[in-house]
């Protein structure tokens, strides 16, 4: 075998080959089970984060009943206010 042949091996097609299949090789071995980790991990953060966003939405339809009560039971306080209001100015007329 001569140089130009030699190089031609070593910088050519075969090179590129032998270089993808080496890539492919360490991201099978190495970078996959990383990565799998990584988006398991996130999967059970993002769990956590529904959960969460579960209980505040509880919480504001709970809040929201409360409220709600409150309005219905201020309306008739200021209904028994208006009443004694008249009252009042027909005592005074």
């Amino acid at each position: 075998m001569d140089t130009v042949t030699i190089l031609n091996a070593i910088t050519g097609p075969f090179a590129a080959l032998v270089l993808s299949i080496g890539i492919l090789y360490w991201l099978a071995t190495k970078m996959f089970p990383i990565l799998q980790h990584y988006l398991e991990d996130q999967n059970a953060r993002f769990g956590d984060l529904v959960k969460a966003l579960e209980k505040t939405v509880n919480s504001h339809d709970a809040d929201r009943r409360t409220f709600e009560k409150a309005i219905a039971s201020l309306t008739t306080r200021l209904d028994k206010v208006e009443d004694d209001i008249k009252d009042i100015k027909e005592k005074v007329s």
